[in-house]
């Protein structure tokens, strides 16, 4: 169930400070081009995220507010894309990126908690409320609105939070992992860059399919007697390799899988999928869907570099190829593996 807040002292938060924080270093106008996939529908979406950092023995003059904002500026002189706006165009209403010159930034949010992180037990299963507390909104401008913000909240034990609020058009998850990890070296003491982050969303344009087939045909989706709900809880499943391996052996006892053993993925995927059909209750002649994502970074030819922080990655259902994109070495088999496991049982 989500944490409720353990003091007896109300949480509140206040926002102190909020500010266009600029590259480091000047930055030239341009505008940038997206790939295929940064255009997808699906992508264009706000994702939010919180990395808590817990009170360390330093002094009261910490303040690590300062340090993140002098690094954020220190990134967007290798991010720059970040400090910019997302717009479409107006011929194809395809989104591209201006940035440089004097209007670029990234919303910087300072923040203060009057309670002590450890009453909201670090965040840990926290409910959607107070989570937002500490997440920033991404800023609208003319026409558009920027890909990035940040927000820096400061508890009164010296622990703090940083809120992140980032457009899936300009990275998917491993692209802001990197970004991410590039902030935490320039707010370190080298700062320096291990990889240095590289644009070329060309790589990734090519043609989508005009008559996309549904996920599931019209009037065959599964329903349930429990949908729909907003009667939601999160909760936590820790599946120990034990529970794995006797998943494994169960799925080999019903099907002769030859070459092809299930891997650690495929089975939790069939039986998840599996168990919430039977917790939803749902219709045996309705159709479901699994979905779930493959990344492509080393299966385009040539592969993309390491400092590629676009989306690369694609929806893999029934019908998975989606792009006209060269592609090597990418066999799909795990849906397949997936789906025999389902319909032989676990």
């Amino acid at each position: 169930m989500p944490t409720q807040v353990s003091s007896s002292i109300p949480l509140m938060v206040e926002k102190k400070l909020s500010e266009m924080v600029k590259p480091s270093k000047s930055i030239p106008y341009q505008i940038l081009s997206l790939s295929t996939l940064d255009n997808d529908p699906f992508d264009e979406v706000t994702y939010k995220m919180c990395y808590v950092f817990k009170p360390k023995n330093v002094d009261d003059d910490d303040r690590p507010e300062s340090l993140l904002r002098e690094a954020l500026s220190d990134l967007l002189g290798y991010y720059y894309p970040l400090s910019g706006s997302l717009k479409r165009k107006e011929s194809d209403r395809k989104l591209q990126v201006s940035c440089g010159g004097d209007e670029g930034g990234v919303a910087f949010t300072q923040a203060t908690a009057n309670v002590e992180l450890s009453s909201l037990e670090n965040l840990e299963n926290i409910d959607l409320d107070t989570a937002l507390k500490f997440l920033p909104e991404l800023q609208e401008d003319k026409d558009g609105y920027r890909p990035f913000a940040l927000q820096v909240t400061k508890f009164v034990c010296g622990g703090f939070v940083l809120g992140i609020a980032s457009s899936h058009a300009m990275f998917d998850g491993y692209g802001l992992g990197h970004t991410m990890c590039a902030l935490a070296e320039l707010a370190g003491e080298h700062k320096k860059l291990t990889v240095t982050p590289i644009w070329e969303r060309e790589r990734l344009v090519g043609k989508p399919e005009i008559d996309r087939p549904p996920f599931v045909p019209g009037g065959a989706t599964a329903a349930s007697p429990y949908l729909p709900t907003d009667d939601w809880v999160t909760e936590k499943i820790n599946i120990r390799a034990g529970s794995i391996r006797r998943l494994k052996e169960a799925a080999l006892e019903v099907y002769d899988f030859s070459n092809e053993t299930p891997t650690t993925f495929e089975v939790l995927s069939a039986y998840l999928w599996k168990s919430r059909v039977k917790a939803l209750n749902l219709n045996k002649d309705g159709v479901t869907v699994l979905v779930f994502c493959v990344g492509i970074r080393n299966a385009v030819d040539p592969p993309l570099p390491d400092g590629y922080y676009g989306n690369a990655h694609k929806l893999i259902w029934n019908r998975a190829i989606l792009l006209c994109i060269p592609i090597i070495s990418f066999k799909i088999r795990s849906h397949i593996v997936i789906a025999k496991i389902v319909f032989y049982g676990l």
